[in-house]
């Protein structure tokens, strides 16, 4: 990538990634056709439809694309079919005659989040299915979410390693129940509240979860668009069996999906660590629980605006302006904040390098489970770079330097957050960076680096 001195213009992010995870899986819960306009056509998200066109849902690209056709570029229209959830609990379903020695296979690919939110509608299902992914995805726990789906009546059987994938679930007798969950976890409180919506029978119809700070509510967006009944108060969301809330179908509705804010956030920093620079990022979904890189670069210094503030399926969304300080200011980020973008850290992380001052993060042991140990990767990475950073065990500590020594290794660990993180880093180090795996960056922003090459003023 070309040497730059700052960042200019204009950047049009990929669709959001947990909307279009939820839009994706929510339509197995309605009936007709629907289109997502805007989705992200990246690797996670195409694992996604792929598991559900297995269930019997058709997704297709709006352009006439066919489903298995369809390939990681970006931003994309899908069409969405659904005969509709009393379909596919109906017993007539294929996979409702699968069995525990024959169960039907869903390959998550590396994405988390369709494994964790598709469990809980799994978990619903009269059938017999098989979660796997690749191989960081399988070293992954999902016992946070598979052991509380169990004590809804799912049966789990792990092949062979307790608490992670490939695992058999066995649904299609839930019941409800309340849930306190020990960690803030948006995708574990979707697959509760999606099982709640499948629970069978007259009793224990309701499921109410209790989360223990605020996390991302895209799920209650979600259920307020397509018409599903919740209570929430605060921390706390409660559901009914849609059997008693709603006997009559969903009917599919169309979505829009904003810009990724966890892929604006890579933009936010790059320019934010480059005086001079001024860039726009258009149209971008900033829900309250996704806002920690916006609150944490303006405690930095950086004068970042909200523009054109408007909602779609109600989201919020808005144009981001930043203009870069002449230099960032140490900040903390403590266990409360670390919920509201924990995929934004390895970003964060380098802006703290380049500030005046020492920056802590705490509460974020989570990093480590992520697709790679980012905690340590990010803390050997800055090391790496002549940075003073100390590694804790739920966070780390850094000195900001004046710049990047550059020349050194930076681990990417196929990891695509790490990935962005030094496409990032290499425009304001010293010397070129020794890059790993840059593919892994389709898992979530295909086009990433050259969008930020775009951005780049080249210095005379």
């Amino acid at each position: 990538m070309a040497k730059a001195r700052f960042l200019r213009g204009t950047v049009l992010v990929p669709g959001d990634k947990s909307i279009t995870h939820r839009a994706l899986i929510f339509s197995a819960l309605t009936s007709g056709e629907a289109r997502i306009s805007g989705a992200l056509g990246a690797l996670d998200c195409l694992s996604t439809a792929s598991c559900l066109r297995r269930l019997g849902l058709t997704i297709d690209g709006a352009d006439g694309t066919p489903g298995d056709e369809l390939r990681a570029t970006g931003r994309i229209d899908l069409v969405v079919k659904s005969a509709g959830l009393k379909t596919l609990q109906s017993g007539a379903t294929p996979f409702s005659k699968t069995t525990r020695e024959s169960p039907l296979v869903l390959d998550a690919g590396n994405s988390g989040t369709t494994m964790r939110i598709l469990s809980g509608l799994l978990a619903g299902l009269p059938g017999h299915f098989l979660l796997s992914g690749d191989q960081s995805l399988n070293k992954r726990d999902m016992s946070r979410v598979l052991g509380q789906l169990s004590l809804m009546g799912a049966q789990v059987e792990y092949r062979p390693v307790a608490g992670k994938a490939p695992f058999v679930i066995s649904g299609g007798h839930l019941h409800g129940g309340t849930f306190v969950l020990s960690v803030a976890s948006a995708q574990v409180e979707a697959a509760l509240l999606l099982a709640g919506l499948l629970v069978a029978g007259p009793h224990g119809t309701a499921t109410t979860v209790t989360t223990p700070s605020k996390v991302r509510d895209h799920t209650l967006k979600a259920f307020m668009h397509l018409g599903i009944p919740f209570i929430n108060e605060g921390t706390t969301t409660t559901v009914q069996a849609l059997a008693i809330s709603h006997p009559a179908p969903l009917a599919a509705k169309d979505v829009t999906v904003p810009g990724d804010i966890s892929s604006a956030a890579f933009f936010l920093v790059a320019a934010a660590i480059m005086p001079g620079s001024s860039i726009v990022i258009p149209a971008v979904g900033v829900n309250a629980g996704r806002g920690l890189v916006v609150d944490v670069l303006r405690r930095m210094g950086a004068k970042i605006e909200y523009k054109n503030a408007r909602e779609v399926n109600y989201e919020p969304v808005c144009d981001i302006e930043l203009v870069a300080p002449d230099r960032l200011l140490a900040t903390d980020i403590g266990a409360g904040e670390v919920p509201l973008g924990i995929d934004e850290l390895p970003a964060l992380a380098l802006a703290f390098a380049l500030a005046d001052g020492r920056s802590r993060v705490s509460g974020a042991a989570e990093l480590k489970e992520k697709e790679s140990n980012r905690l340590g990767a990010i803390c050997q990475n800055l090391s790496n770079q002549g940075v003073k950073v100390e590694e804790l065990a739920d966070g780390f500590i850094v000195d900001g330097a004046k710049t990047l020594a550059g020349g050194g290794q930076w681990a990417t660990l196929h990891d695509h957050r790490l990935a962005m993180t030094g496409l990032v880093a290499e425009l304001v180090a010293a010397k070129p960076l020794a890059l790993g795996d840059l593919d892994c960056i389709n898992i979530s922003y295909p086009g990433f680096g050259q969008d930020l090459e775009k951005l780049a003023q080249v210095a005379v």
